[in-house]
Formats: structure tokens, C-alpha cells, sequence
């Protein structure tokens, strides 16, 4: 609960919502005006959505994720966590579930008004489930870093270097496609493609499990590196 105050009295959720909806405008923004594209139908808006999430996501959120956890440490208020019996892990855990709280309800309320206005509502559970499981990633990946580092540039630079070289080793080979599980030169987007040009609403089982798996993989590492972490937690929140 004191970490939903926060996220209010922060103004952290105010300014999620405004980056997600900067998003959603870029998703029809950028094939109308760069591609010069006519008109858009519900599928190829909430693909071009999709691309814009995956392509921009980390430049878009990572300041937001990295500053909300990276004001505890410049505002010194570890003490007070420690004095509510929180460590290093309750402490992060706390953290990303408010994020990630956040972000699936905005995600579904933008989500309905767009098929609201499109009049279709077919793609609803599978773009929840799919920009869901991209902002868990970010989540995980930035506050974990964020959590490691007290300077808020700092946080937000090594996230960025974390984005371009994962997309970098995605490209050279198909071997490191879970480091970017959700980058456009991997296949799970060629995937998402064809259901979009087809009729399905859903991915494949495959997919999904991978998706399911991969974010698993990403939790358990941060888990066991923050658990172990708890007087580094201490030393860069006294300091």
C-alpha cells in the first residue's frame, strides 16, 4: 500500500500515463506520418503499437522506472524501509509489482478505447498479454540495474547500453535471441506478423510459453541477485 501512495504522491503514475499514451499516439502517428500511410485498420494500428513498444520502449520508460526506484536512495529513506523490517528483496519486489500494477491497467485502458473506437474488440487479450509481458521486461531489467546503482544517470545510461547491446547480439545471431526476446530482428516478432496479416487473435502455444518462460528466467535473476544484494541495498542507501 505505501508504495501505491507513493507512486501517486511522486506523481509516478501521471507521468506512466502520459509515456503510455505518447506510445499509443506514436503507434499512429509514425506509419501515417513517416510512411504516409492513409488510413490504418485495428490490426496494423496495434501492430505499428506493438513495433513502437518493442523498437522505443526502453527509451521511454526506462526514466520513469530507474527514477522511482533511484528517489529512495537519493532521498535517503532506506532507513525508513529498513525500520518497516523491509530488506533489499521486499523492498524491490514492492517496487516493480506497483510498476507492473500500473502498467496492466493503463495498457487495458488504453487498449478498450482503441478497439472502442475501431469497433473490434478481437486482438484485446492477446495485445494485454503481449505489451504486458514487454513492460514486465523493462520493469525487471531497469529497476534491477536502478536498484544496483544510486545515480539516476547512471541507472538510465546502463539501461540504454543493456537495450542497444541486446539488440546488437540479436542481429549477429539468432543463438542470442532470448537477450531481446521481443526486438523486431527476432522471430517472435515475424510470428506476431502473420497472425496480424491473418485471422487469428491469439499466438501460438509456443509463443506464448516462451514469452511465459522468458520473463520466469528474468525474474528468477533478479530475484537471487537482490536477495543477495541486501547490504549493498544498505550501503548505498545510508551513504
Amino acid at each position: 500500500m505505501i508504495e501505491l501512495v507513493k507512486s501517486v504522491s511522486n506523481r509516478i503514475v501521471f507521468f506512466l500515463f502520459a509515456v503510455f499514451l505518447l506510445a499509443f499516439m506514436l503507434g499512429w502517428a509514425l506509419p501515417v506520418g513517416i510512411d504516409k500511410v492513409s488510413s490504418l485498420s485495428y490490426r496494423e494500428y496495434l501492430f505499428s503499437t506493438y513495433t513502437v513498444f518493442t523498437q522505443f520502449g526502453f527509451l521511454l520508460f526506462c526514466f520513469i522506472i530507474a527514477y522511482f526506484i533511484n528517489k529512495e536512495y537519493l532521498n535517503k529513506t532506506i532507513l525508513f524501509y529498513k525500520l518497516l523490517s523491509y530488506n533489499s528483496l521486499t523492498f524491490f519486489l514492492n517496487k516493480i509489482v506497483v510498476l507492473i500494477f500500473w502498467s496492466v491497467i493503463m495498457i487495458f485502458f488504453f487498449l478498450v478505447t482503441v478497439s472502442f473506437i475501431f469497433g473490434d474488440f478481437s486482438l484485446l487479450l492477446l495485445m494485454q498479454f503481449l505489451l504486458t509481458s514487454i513492460l514486465i521486461q523493462y520493469i525487471i531489467i531497469v529497476s534491477l540495474i536502478s536498484f544496483l546503482s544510486k545515480n539516476l544517470l547512471i541507472s538510465i545510461g546502463y539501461s540504454i547500453f543493456y537495450w542497444i547491446f541486446s539488440v546488437l547480439l540479436v542481429s549477429i545471431s539468432s543463438k542470442f535471441k532470448y537477450v531481446a526476446l521481443f526486438d523486431a530482428s527476432n522471430e517472435l516478432y515475424g510470428n506476431l506478423d502473420t497472425v496480424i496479416n491473418g485471422n487469428a487473435v491469439f499466438i501460438s502455444n509456443h509463443d506464448s510459453m516462451t514469452i511465459v518462460l522468458y520473463l520466469a528466467v528474468l525474474f528468477a535473476i533478479s530475484f537471487l541477485i537482490v536477495k543477495f544484494s541486501n547490504k549493498r541495498w544498505l550501503k548505498l542507501g545510508m551513504n
